[in-house]
């Protein structure tokens, strides 16, 4: 049987797969042209698949903005800009997640910042080995990863008040016996604005 490989390497991997998606996603957004449907699926991607789920709220919220003025015809560059920020926002967070739970990456990457070859070897030979892993396969293991560390922070302690696991249970990884405590609430979120940042701030 073969050992589970050591879980930093594997999300070094993965995040930057997924931040290699999110950079291509960019390029297209900074078209400003983009149709609704398109920006729709893009949402619904990230809300799915992205793995930093704590991070993603003002990126959902930036989304959710862009699409309700796309509805309407009254998407503006500023629009698309935002999600572009956000985007980067949600990076950059990634990137401090990892190194405040980890520490370094340098033992896993060369000076470019690459996987090295013996970590990519080890992470194809356990979970690749017949084929790569689908979008939606990398992004339940990030969270699977991800959601293993303990005493973690909960930035916008989504957490600890009913709208809150309502998001997480949006997201898709809120378990059941939270489900069961939050408040029933509207799921038809997508393309709907929501406050998150005052969502946080009400809660501090």
């Amino acid at each position: 049987m073969t050992a589970k490989p050591n879980g930093l390497p594997t999300l070094i991997i993965l995040t930057q797969r997924e931040h290699q998606r999110l950079t291509n996603k960019v390029k297209r957004l900074q078209t400003w042209a983009l149709d609704l449907d398109t920006l729709q699926q893009y949402r619904v991607s990230w809300a799915t698949h992205l793995g930093f789920v704590d991070y993603l709220p003002s990126l959902l919220q930036a989304m959710d903005q862009l699409i309700y003025h796309r509805r309407q015809g009254l998407a503006t560059e500023a629009d698309y800009e935002e999600v572009v920020f956000q985007v980067g926002v949600y990076k950059k967070a990634t990137g401090a997640f990892i190194r405040r739970f980890f520490g370094s990456i340098n033992p896993y990457v060369d000076r470019w910042l690459k996987p090295l070859p013996m970590v990519r070897y080890t992470f194809e030979k356990h979970y690749e080995l017949h084929r790569r892993l689908t979008v939606a396969e990398q992004g339940a293991l990030m969270r699977e990863l991800i959601e293993a560390i303990p005493n973690q922070d909960d930035p916008y302690r989504l957490r600890q008040h009913p709208e809150g696991r309502a998001i997480l249970d949006e997201l898709g990884i809120l378990d059941e016996a939270r489900q069961r405590e939050a408040e029933p609430m509207d799921k038809a979120r997508t393309g709907k604005v929501v406050d998150f940042q005052a969502f946080r701030n009400r809660h501090r």
